[in-house]
């Protein structure tokens, strides 16, 4: 069988503790076209150790302060030869068989491809994260609809496009995914089936810094705007008022239950600002008013 070249690329700093377990879900999958590279940012903690116990199954690592995840990831993928990229980071997980499932899609015609993953929490509690719809080039822009972890693209797309945005340290992903749609023309094929694990801990940013996440994710829309025809803006206007008001009214009954009725009567308004049609909104601010 011929199967394609698969490079993976972990960047990693101070990731000891998951490190290990990291490196394990790719090497043991014995994929035998692997490609697998390890930027690490000069870590102080055991990674060094842990990494040199993989030097010889490994392609090529380093260890040397970089300016972060994103130029890491970019350093990896200059060094890479393989037909198809990917990246996991240091305390995340590849899912056995995820190398396979996507070398079968590429060698069908598939240039870029991913599944579900499994978030794991620090009890060892998993449950999945879904992808959203995609479809429409609109998806995109209400959020980020894939998910990284297990996420393949044809190396093409790396050579002919740029690689990761080195400005950017939260949504760089989520960047790479808008080019792809918006300036290569791809397209992403779902597999049904849990490609990676994604690691939930407190040093994790998407736990401690997610607020920075939203602030790149609205500069990213703001920038690919021009990309959507005026139908298209119309259409993803009205699907984020929407969305917002469900969230304000979400909001606001935990707020009626928990007995905050000026909450209540906040989110109650911002709902019907947001969405005046919406029935719930109306049930919303009339509770909100009576003050129960």
């Amino acid at each position: 069988m011929d199967l394609p070249r698969i490079t993976v690329v972990t960047p990693s700093y101070n990731q000891g503790p998951y490190l290990e377990q990291t490196i394990q879900s790719v090497l043991g999958q014995g994929y035998p076209n692997l490609e697998y590279i390890i930027c690490d940012g000069g870590s102080k903690d055991q990674s060094v150790d842990i990494i040199n116990r993989y030097a010889g199954q490994l392609a090529w690592w380093v260890s040397e302060k970089d300016k972060g995840q994103t130029e890491a990831l970019n350093k990896g993928f200059r060094r890479a030869t393989g037909q198809l990229f990917t990246y996991i980071n240091s305390d995340d997980t590849l899912e056995p068989g995820s190398l396979m499932a996507a070398a079968e899609a590429f060698r069908q015609g598939h240039e870029w491809v991913g599944g579900w993953a499994m978030f794991m929490e620090p009890d060892g509690g998993r449950w999945p994260q879904l992808p959203e719809p995609f479809d429409r080039r609109t998806d995109w822009f209400h959020c980020n609809p894939i998910c990284q972890q297990g996420t393949f693209w044809a190396a093409r797309y790396t050579r002919e496009l740029g690689g990761f945005r080195e400005d950017m340290h939260f949504a760089f992903d989520y960047e790479f995914w808008m080019r792809i749609v918006f300036e290569g023309g791809g397209k992403h094929h779902l597999l049904r089936r849990c490609m990676g694990g994604y690691r939930l801990h407190d040093a994790s940013k998407t736990v401690s810094q997610y607020e920075k996440f939203k602030v790149e994710f609205k500069a990213l829309r703001a920038e690919y705007w021009k990309h959507l025809t005026p139908r298209e803006q119309q259409s993803t206007i009205d699907r984020r008022r929407k969305w917002e008001s469900e969230q304000h009214r979400l909001s606001g009954w935990r707020a009626i239950r928990e007995g905050n009725v000026s909450a209540a009567r906040e989110h109650a308004r911002e709902a019907f600002r947001r969405c005046r049609t919406s029935i719930e909104s109306w049930r919303l601010m009339y509770c909100a008013l009576r003050g129960y």
